[in-house]
């Protein structure tokens, strides 16, 4: 099989997804903005780099940003993921890797 074309549906889900992640990082205001919401940070730190990516996970990759600042490497997601917890109930939570 050309894998043009297994690619093609995937692809256009990923610029689908990176255009949806654009549109929401210029709601809040930008990936400084973005990057100080969602962590924690000093007031010596400064983000270096933000670059949209992909993690690879047991439940498929998931697409969001990965900051780089002069402290710390950092991954979110954006939208929540779905969890067991050990009582057998489903949680959401956001992605979070420092």
């Amino acid at each position: 099989m050309n894998p043009e074309v297994r690619l093609g549906p995937m692809l256009t889900e990923m610029v689908k997804e990176k255009l949806s992640l654009g549109a929401r990082i210029l709601q809040v205001g930008g990936v400084e903005k973005v990057f100080k919401k969602k962590f924690k940070i000093g007031d010596d730190e400064k983000l270096l780099k933000a670059s949209q990516c992909y993690l690879s996970t047991t439940a498929g990759p998931i697409a969001r940003v990965l900051f780089i600042s002069n402290n710390k490497v950092v991954f979110c997601s954006e939208r929540s993921i779905k969890l067991s917890s050990s009582t057998g109930k489903l949680l959401k939570a956001h992605y979070k890797v420092i």
